[in-house]
């Protein structure tokens, strides 16, 4: 059967609208599928300063604060900075003296620390960083903490993972937790974080679009609508 230009054209404009109206619901899925926030998979989503035996990572905006555990009489660091206000305490927080000595060679920051005598406690020193991503080259082996700075999220792929993936991750308010029990095989540990408010912020943008897309093709069909209707009126009038 031939189909008549009319007709042709309902069945198109018919089918323009399906397929928008199929965009758009797909659009609307992926502002909610790609909204979804990571679950916490540990304990102490509190954010409390429990012990860890490992070198804790504290990011702000402009600061890196590092806490690593110190347990003997001397301790040597190759760094990605310079480290500043650097600070040795003991088990019950009193700050211990120490000598240093210090290199830059092949774009590394290389301190060698000794101590009077053994002490087992913390070295607390900051590095300077800006952004939002952290990359962590792994030069010493053993877990590893990084806590965000706070208002800040991770694990949205279209805003920012953490990778690898962490063993642990934690959403605290003082600043999500991630958490490398084993960095063995780890070259390096890479963090894109996000503020918490932007997959909301996201969400509404991809309704939006959606919204725009729906609109345009029912405009779209009102006006081949309007098209046919003159072309059957001019139809009627040659016959």
């Amino acid at each position: 059967m031939i189909k008549q230009p009319g007709q042709y054209s309902k069945l198109m404009s018919n089918h323009f609208l399906k397929v928008g109206l199929v965009l758009s619901a797909l659009l609307a899925g992926m502002a909610i599928a790609s909204c979804a926030q990571p679950e916490s998979n540990g304990p102490g989503t509190d954010g409390s300063a429990a012990y860890f035996n490992g070198t804790t990572y504290i990011l702000s905006e402009h600061e890196l604060q590092v806490i690593l555990p110190v347990n003997g009489s001397r301790v040597n660091l190759t760094l990605f900075g310079e480290a500043e206000n650097m600070t040795l305490l003991d088990d019950v927080g009193n700050n211990i003296s120490f000598n240093s000595s210090y290199q830059f060679r092949r774009g590394d920051h290389i301190y060698r620390l000794a101590f009077e005598e053994p002490v087992r406690g913390t070295l607390v020193y900051s590095l300077s960083r800006q952004g939002q991503q952290f990359v962590l080259p792994i030069r010493h082996v053993g877990p590893v903490r990084i806590i965000l700075p706070p208002g800040y999220s991770t694990g949205i792929r279209s805003l920012g993972i953490a990778r690898p993936e962490p063993d642990i991750f934690q959403d605290a308010d003082s600043g999500s937790i991630l958490t490398w029990n084993n960095t063995t095989q780890i070259p390096y540990i890479e963090v894109n974080y996000y503020r918490k408010s932007a997959p909301l912020a996201l969400m509404i943008v991809m309704a939006i679009l959606a919204a725009t897309g729906l609109v345009l093709m029912v405009q779209y069909y009102i006006h081949i609508k309007k098209l046919r209707a003159q072309q059957m009126e001019m139809e009627k009038e040659e016959i």
